[in-house]
């Protein structure tokens, strides 16, 4: 299926690894032009010289905490690509210690927040863009209680964040722009918590890790080609959404 991406403008926040980098590369797979954002400058430069080697990519140092240089990063990215026609929020705050108000309020700014700096900075360009589309990065955490080792807060403020992206599906659909939410269940990414899991807490991974019913975790790759479809014209009439990657891991039916 011809996704509709070749030449496409697009932003992802957190792209310098895991989900966020599997993203970027799926969308320069389908010949979109890219530009992430990490907080880190060393791991971006490192992610940028991996993107570059497959395609159009570049880079932008940026704390999504930070409404301000958040537009201003929507700004610039947009100044130098000629546009923007896809936003895409994987930037969390998920390792937050839990206890007092300091997990909540950074969940909040990364999780919630810098989705809102993302949209309305971009909102500009993606009004002039005729394939304009957001994807926000939740997780299961923010549809169903799972007993987890992760900070409440991280799934109260993913939760949140699918409310905003169902809002903003419907205030700016007039404007011909999609906004929708991908919750990923447990995946497994070298490096990532659930390699620390694997390694620190055999018996909670092997739990999670049987309760799919194929036996096994999700990749970073399986959620990307998910977020590609959602960004792209070919999923013209996905709007105000939420899709789960999860394997089956959620036992709900929704209906």
């Amino acid at each position: 299926m011809d996704l509709g991406l070749q030449g496409a403008k697009a932003v992802v926040s957190g792209g310098s690894q895991g989900i966020g980098l599997a993203v970027a590369k799926a969308l320069i797979a389908e010949g979109a032009v890219v530009q992430i954002a990490a907080r880190s400058e060393d791991t971006l430069e490192a992610a940028v010289a991996e993107l570059s080697a497959l395609g159009s990519a570049s880079g932008q140092v940026c704390d999504v905490a930070d409404y301000d240089a958040t537009v201003a990063w929507m700004n610039s990215a947009a100044d130098s690509m000629g546009g923007l026609d896809v936003v895409v929020h994987n930037a969390t705050a998920s390792g937050q210690p839990d206890g007092g108000p300091d997990s909540w309020r950074r969940n909040f700014e990364v999780d919630v927040l810098g989705m809102v700096g993302m949209s309305e900075g971009a909102l500009p360009y993606l009004e002039q863009s005729e394939r304009a589309a957001m994807v926000q990065i939740a997780s299961i955490t923010g549809i169903e209680h799972h007993d987890v080792p992760i900070s409440p807060s991280y799934g109260a403020m993913k939760a949140a964040s699918i409310r905003h992206m169902a809002q903003r599906a419907l205030q700016w659909g007039e404007k011909g722009i999609r906004a929708n939410t991908v919750a990923p269940g447990p995946i497994y990414i070298e490096g990532g918590a659930w390699n620390n899991i694997k390694d620190n807490a055999a018996p909670l991974y092997e739990r999670d890790r049987d309760w799919h019913p194929l036996k096994r975790m999700g990749t970073a790759e399986e959620v990307a080609r998910v977020v590609a479809f959602l960004a792209s014209p070919a999923a013209s009439w996905v709007n105000g959404t939420t899709v789960r990657v999860d394997g089956a891991f959620c036992r709900g039916v929704d209906f």
